[in-house]
């Protein structure tokens, strides 16, 4: 099964999904080359490095760690859908780890990886059409809706993030205990804030990584 999956699957993935990613890059660039082309408008390099120091010093630290912390559950595939559609953290992971669930497969298994797959991929069309829905009408749907209702928006994304947590949970409560350990020692140290989300998975993994060394030597050496 295992090279029946990288043949037919895994393969086809990284090829579609390194092809699909250039496109991104070369639309995003579309407008910027219009604008120069047509108008002769470009930044400066001070403007340019000022910017790229601006975008590095926001997302370069989670380059690294959202690989470690979201590959081992979404696989390839997720990786590149989610960074294609965007909202990876707040809506493509719960709906893989939903999907997981609800048919009775763990996260970084061959099967819960396809599943979640699906899922993620219907996540895309639904946002798609709730934003434009939200694009259309949404302006004149927040005019009627009462105040406590708009202030509960407040409270989506960290009800998101807590029932991602329960999901988790239920497939390891004690490396997930550890991860609540270790967040809370984190922000009682209180270190830069590019630095939390890196310092509680990296923390998490060595944790996890001892005790389970801890656990299985002793029966290898009986």
């Amino acid at each position: 099964m295992e090279q029946e999956y990288n043949e037919q699957f895994s393969k086809k993935i990284i090829k579609y999904g390194r092809l699909f990613s250039l496109f991104g890059i070369l639309g995003a660039l579309i407008l910027p080359i219009y604008l120069y082309l047509r108008y002769g408008a470009a930044p400066s390099p001070g403007q340019l490095l000022a910017g790229y120091i601006t975008v590095l010093s926001m997302f370069g630290v989670a380059y690294v760690s959202d690989m470690i912390a979201f590959y081992p559950t979404t696989g390839a595939v997720g990786i590149y859908m989610g960074y294609m559609a965007g909202n990876m953290s707040a809506v493509r992971l719960p709906c893989m780890l939903a999907a997981q669930e609800a048919s009775g497969l763990k996260h970084g298994t061959r099967e819960g990886e396809i599943v979640g797959t699906i899922a993620m991929s219907t996540s895309v069309f639904v946002s798609l059409a709730c934003t434009t829905l939200t694009a259309l009408i949404g302006a004149r749907i927040l005019e009627i809706l009462p105040s406590f209702v708009l202030q509960s928006f407040d409270y989506v994304t960290p009800a998101i993030m807590g029932a991602m947590g329960c999901v988790v949970a239920q497939q390891d409560k004690k490396a997930f205990a550890i991860a609540l350990v270790i967040s809370v020692i984190v922000l009682f140290i209180k270190p830069p804030s590019f630095l939390l989300f890196p310092l509680v998975i990296l923390g998490s993994i060595l944790a996890c990584v001892y005790l389970y060394k801890k656990k299985t030597l002793p029966k290898e050496e009986n």
